[in-house]
């Protein structure tokens, strides 16, 4: 798959996360090359998700390129958008912040 398409998924899901919350307004800083992806997802929320310490876990777990051409053929297959222990296996590194009401989600990934 090209990284092109590689890079919709990811921010598909990242987006996911934000309307499953209920957070219908966002700013969106998307940067993608031939070499890489970075994404970043603002949105004003009262308070933060409960799940929010659980997706910076899953954000940063180690990343596994044996199993990128599987993982990225499930990502979104369920369209439940609740995929983060994929995306966190596809992505180098993530933040997921609360402060002051605003959340913020940041992605980085090398292609």
């Amino acid at each position: 798959m090209e990284n092109r398409m590689r890079s919709v998924k990811i921010l598909e899901e990242l987006l996911g996360y934000f309307l499953h919350h209920g957070i219908e307004k966002l700013d969106i800083s998307f940067f993608s090359d031939e070499k890489m992806l970075e994404v970043t997802v603002k949105g004003n929320t009262l308070t933060p998700p409960e799940d929010l310490s659980h997706l910076t876990k899953l954000l940063n777990e180690p990343r596994k390129p044996e199993y990128d051409e599987y993982y990225w053929s499930l990502l979104g297959a369920t369209g439940k958008r609740q995929e983060f222990q994929l995306l966190g296996a596809l992505v180098d590194e993530g933040d997921a912040s609360f402060t002051d009401g605003l959340l913020s989600i940041h992605i980085r990934r090398a292609y």
